[in-house]
Order: C-alpha cells, then sequence, then structure tokens
C-alpha cells in the first residue's frame, strides 16, 4: 500500500479523475454542442484502464494486464475523436478498435512467450503518441471558425507535445530492448515515468484548452444569437413602423408596445396605450370573445368591433399570433369600415330592386321559406297578399315610362312605409308586389291592406298632363299546414285575378 501511495500512477490517477469530473461538467453544460461528450467518455474509459492496470500491479493478473492497456488506449482514441466531431470533421472510428485491439494482441502473446518489458511498454507509447497526431493535424490544419483559430492552435501544439513525449518514451523502450535491459521493478524504468512527469500534464492542459475552445465556441455563438436577436429586433421594429395596421405587443392582456399607426387608428397617443388592457380597445360586449381570441392566437382573421378614444365605434379585423411559447401575443388590428359598408353595400344590390328598393323576388324567396317554417314549428298564423297596380300598362302607354317608373317607386314607398318590421315586402315582376304577414291571421291582414288599399287611393303623382291617381288589386292568402311557398302564391294569385275580374281595386281573400 505504501509502494501505491508513493507511485505516480496514483498522482497520474488522480489528475486524469480530476479531468474525467471536468469534463463531464463541459459536456452537462455544454450541450447541444458535439464534442465534450466523446471527451468525457474517452476520459472514463481512461481512469478505467488505469484502474484495471493498478489491479494488475497489485495481483499480478495477466488478464488486468491486457484489458487495462487496451481500455486505456481506447480511451485516448475516443477522446480525440471528439475534436473531430467539434470541428465537424467525419470522426476516424476505426482507430478505437484498432488502437486497443492492437495492444491486447501484443500482450497476449506475451502470455505464449516471453517478451522484453521495454518493448511493450515501446509498443504502448508507439500506439498513444500515433493516435494525437490525427487531432493534430485537424486542429492546426483548420481554417473554419476564425474565432477559434487561438484555441485551437493552443491544443494543436500541446497534444503534438503530448505525442512526441509518448513517441519518445517509445524510443527510449526500443533503445533498452535493443541493449537487452529489462527493468525488474517497471515502475522504476525511464520509459515508465516519462509520461507521468511529462505527458500527462501536457494531457491535463490540453483537456483544458479543449474546454477553453468550447467555451469560446459558445460564447462566438452566443455573441452571434445577440447581433441576430438585435437585427431581428431592429427589422420588426421597422416592419411594425410601416406596417398599415396597427401592431401591437400584449402580455397578459395589456398592451407592451405598439406602432404608429395604433396611434392613428385609435386616435390615442402611444404612451397612453402602453400598460393599458387590450380590452379597452373593443366595444365592452366584444371583451369577453376578445379573451377566447387571446387565448386561442389562431392566427386568423376575426371581424370585432373596435372603439376609438373619442368613443366612436367602428368595425375591425383583428388577427392574434402567439410569440414562442409564453403568454404574450402578437396582435394585428385594421379598420375594415370601408369593407364593411361595400359589403352593406353589395349585400343591398344583391338584395334589393334597383328602381323601387324593395326586396327583390330572390331575397323574398329566401326570406319567405325561413319565416313559413318558423310559422309551421311554432303553429303561428301567416297571409301572403299579391298586389297589381291596376291599368300600368295604359299609364305607361299614356304618360311614358318614367313616369311608369315613378309610380312603382312612390307606391313602393308608400307599402313600405305601411309595413311593420317584421313584414316582407318585394317587387315580384314589372308592376306586380308581394307582402308576407308572419303572426298574421286572416283578418289582421286584411285590416293592413285595406289600410294601404285607401292610402293609394289618396296618393297624386305629378305629371306633365296633370295629376295622376293609381289603384291596387290584392289577393290575399292565408298559409294552411300543408302549404308550401309555392302553393301559397297560386292560391294568392288566384285571388288576384278574381279581384281583376270583379273590378279591381279591391282585396280578395282566397277562398
Amino acid at each position: 500500500m505504501e509502494t501505491l501511495y508513493f507511485s505516480p500512477m496514483l498522482l497520474g490517477l488522480n489528475l486524469m479523475l480530476a479531468s474525467a469530473v471536468a469534463c463531464t461538467g463541459l459536456w452537462y453544460f455544454s450541450r447541444p454542442y458535439r464534442g465534450p461528450g466523446f471527451w468525457m467518455a474517452g476520459a472514463w474509459t481512461l481512469i478505467l484502464g488505469i484502474l484495471l492496470f493498478m489491479g494488475f500491479m497489485a495481483s499480478g493478473n495477466p488478464v488486468l494486464n491486457v484489458l487495462g492497456n487496451a481500455t486505456q488506449l481506447a480511451g485516448e482514441a475516443i477522446l480525440l475523436l471528439g475534436v473531430f466531431r467539434f470541428l465537424g470533421r467525419r470522426p476516424p472510428y476505426w482507430t478505437v478498435p484498432a488502437s486497443a485491439g492492437a495492444m491486447a494482441l501484443v500482450n497476449s502473446w506475451h502470455w505464449f512467450s516471453a517478451i522484453n518489458s521495454e518493448l511493450l511498454i515501446a509498443i504502448y507509447a508507439a500506439i498513444g503518441g500515433a493516435l494525437p497526431l490525427q487531432a493534430c493535424y485537424v486542429l492546426l490544419a483548420e481554417r473554419r471558425e476564425p474565432a477559434l483559430r487561438s484555441a485551437r492552435l493552443f491544443v494543436g501544439f500541446t497534444l503534438l507535445g503530448y505525442a512526441l513525449v509518448t513517441l519518445l518514451r517509445a524510443g527510449i523502450g526500443v533503445h533498452d530492448w535493443l541493449q537487452q535491459v529489462e527493468h525488474p521493478d517497471v515502475t522504476l524504468s525511464l520509459s515508465y515515468l516519462l509520461p507521468y512527469n511529462f505527458g500527462i500534464p501536457l494531457w491535463v492542459i490540453a483537456l483544458v484548452g479543449l474546454a477553453l475552445m468550447t467555451m469560446r465556441r459558445i460564447l462566438e455563438d452566443s455573441q452571434r444569437h445577440a447581433r441576430e436577436a438585435e437585427a431581428n429586433a431592429h427589422r420588426f421594429e421597422r416592419l411594425m413602423g410601416v406596417a398599415n395596421a396597427g401592431m401591437l405587443v400584449v402580455d397578459d392582456g395589456r398592451i407592451l408596445d405598439a406602432n404608429p399607426m395604433l396611434e392613428q387608428l385609435f386616435a390615442r397617443r402611444r404612451e397612453e396605450l402602453l400598460g393599458q388592457p387590450l380590452a379597452r380597445l373593443v366595444t365592452e360586449a366584444e371583451a369577453p370573445r376578445l379573451a377566447e381570441l387571446l387565448l386561442q392566437a389562431d392566427g386568423r382573421p376575426h371581424d370585432i368591433g373596435a372603439c376609438r378614444g373619442d368613443g366612436n365605434g367602428f368595425p375591425a379585423e383583428l388577427a392574434i399570433a402567439s410569440l414562442d411559447n409564453s403568454h404574450q401575443r402578437l396582435v394585428e388590428i385594421r379598420d375594415v369600415s370601408h369593407r364593411k359598408a361595400l359589403e352593406q353595400q353589395l349585400l343591398h344590390l344583391a338584395t334589393t330592386d334597383p328602381l323601387t328598393g324593395a326586396l327583390n323576388r330572390r331575397a323574398f324567396e329566401e326570406r319567405a321559406e325561413q319565416e313559413l317554417q318558423r310559422a309551421r314549428r311554432q303553429h303561428s298564423p301567416l297571409c301572403l297578399a299579391l298586389l297589381d297596380l291596376d291599368h300600368f300598362k295604359q299609364i305607361n302607354d299614356r304618360h311614358g315610362h318614367q313616369v311608369g317608373d315613378e309610380v312603382l317607386r312612390q307606391f313602393s314607398q308608400l307599402c313600405q312605409r305601411q309595413a311593420r318590421r317584421t313584414d316582407l315586402f318585394a317587387r315580384y315582376g314589372g308592376e306586380e308586389f308581394i307582402f308576407l304577414l308572419p303572426d298574421t291571421n286572416a283578418d289582421a291582414a286584411h285590416h293592413l291592406l285595406e289600410r294601404l288599399r285607401l292610402a293609394l287611393q289618396s296618393l297624386e303623382i305629378a305629371t306633365v298632363d296633370g295629376h295622376l291617381r293609381v289603384s291596387v288589386s290584392i289577393g290575399l292568402a292565408s298559409v294552411s299546414a300543408n302549404d308550401d311557398l309555392h302553393r301559397l302564391q297560386g292560391v294568392a294569385d288566384a285571388a288576384l285575378y278574381r279581384a281583376k275580374q270583379l273590378g279591381r281595386n279591391r282585396i280578395e281573400l282566397a277562398l
């Protein structure tokens, strides 16, 4: 035990153990960088080999000798593979089985034929000295990543020094073998002590250099990422500034940042908006829906009612996207008043008669079908009336189509004034109009239409030939259980025909 305590092998083991712990920490804190994992694995494999060889020294078991030497060389090879991985080169994996296998073969041969111990040391040292030379070459020849050049050169020259010391050890071993020198205690030979005095310190310095090289890359990447982040922030700020929509960054429902367009959109200064809840920008009725949209953050546009600083509301389009996985949201908001007005205009054009302003036939039939279905479900009364202006062709022939058009317009306006909010009124074609009266029985419908007929009799339309009066004939039908819209119109049309046959300017109820 005293011999082991004062042995340089114990000192070398302690140094390598400290290096292995340092490599483990380097691997853990530098993930996911490639290379440090190999250095950690190589250092611990090297320690395992030293422990096995120490077991051989203590017990004399030749198997431990073979395993110890082979494992140490495997550990050195694995560690040096990490240099290739770190530099992005393809590692020569074959060096691990080649070096360990060659040493195991030589050591095993020693069982069958006596070999000078100095020769064994020389062979071990030759293999161990050749391993770092490949790593030295890639370290000194690498031209990428100029920021790592000084660290690469430091590690490269240190490993080169280690390789030269180890090869010198091999040369001394060969010299002693040729001189037939053999030390009964191998630990006292110069070739044995040389690596402990010079090789292991250089090895440890090289590991320190590898750590410095890793830290240098991490620092360089961090600085590059910081520059990229600054550039991205600058681009984002410029985008926010030139965007033609209001742009906001929201955290936990409150405004963190906003672009100048938002100030124009809501007539409020940016300083007033920062820190305020996003809900302040929408109407009170829209606040619950806004909270749902913030949670969804689906990036799709949604129509919402917005509110300016002066309290005036306007239709807006809102899109919310999540920033990373945090609570922050990027919000885009646009004033779509013009689009909404255009949509309303297009809807009006698509559903109304351009001359009279009443519903057109297609729009009437779509809405009438809905009312008819509702009446069936609720068993509520419903009436339909067809109205036809009397002798309209004569008006056109005598006074011209412009007067005829004016008659149609004023009649339509009169009907729309007389109609209730729930009634449907449409121009059905030519001088024929149609009324749908929901929740109205035949008597109430007759009363409403009679009032309309009488109001029309007192309507005077100015022409070049004097004032013109018009009258209307009306056919009224009340819905029954099995009526559809087509049948109901047919029944009302038959009643209208009867009204004309009976002298016009009257209301006839369907039989």
